[in-house]
């Protein structure tokens, strides 16, 4: 994937299209806890440009070679919240420029519960479910038609 290819999954305004060139999820890994579980962080957010996500997500690819198993985009600094849309765009893109990396984690504290499950659509496949939160992995995973599996 070039870098013009992952800027534009990530400007795309609708990021289905992205969704389409995945391979769908069949299992969903989970764990509770804490989400600082070893994992390379994909800034993204209102003060990281596309191509500065891009180039992160092309420079992770470089080294993926069994040295990096988890990334987790995470809005930078400065975001006001979460763009719905834009969450689902890094993960696409992260799935995308990083095939081989064993999980692509969703960021449960940022986006919830509801929009990591989306996230599997777009290639998102690990869920760190914080301590205290009473989310059932199962039914949530089932719901979009996954199996999850406790690691």
């Amino acid at each position: 994937m070039t870098r013009d290819d992952l800027v534009g999954v990530l400007r795309a305004r609708d990021p289905l299209a992205a969704a389409r060139r995945i391979t769908p999820v069949r299992v969903v890994t989970w764990t509770r806890g804490d989400e600082t579980l070893t994992a390379a962080a994909v800034p993204y957010g209102t003060e990281v440009s596309p191509e500065e996500t891009a180039d992160h997500l092309l420079a992770l690819a470089a080294r993926s070679q069994g040295e990096v198993r988890a990334v987790c985009p995470t809005p930078g600094a400065g975001s006001p919240g979460s763009w719905g849309v834009q969450d689902l765009a890094v993960i696409a893109a992260s799935r995308l420029a990083l095939p081989d990396v064993e999980w692509i984690r969703p960021s449960w504290t940022a986006l919830g519960p509801a929009l990591c499950q989306i996230a599997v659509a777009f290639g998102a496949n690990d869920w760190v479910i914080p301590d205290g939160d009473r989310t059932d992995p199962d039914l949530l995973a089932a719901a979009v038609g996954c199996r999850a599996v406790a690691r």
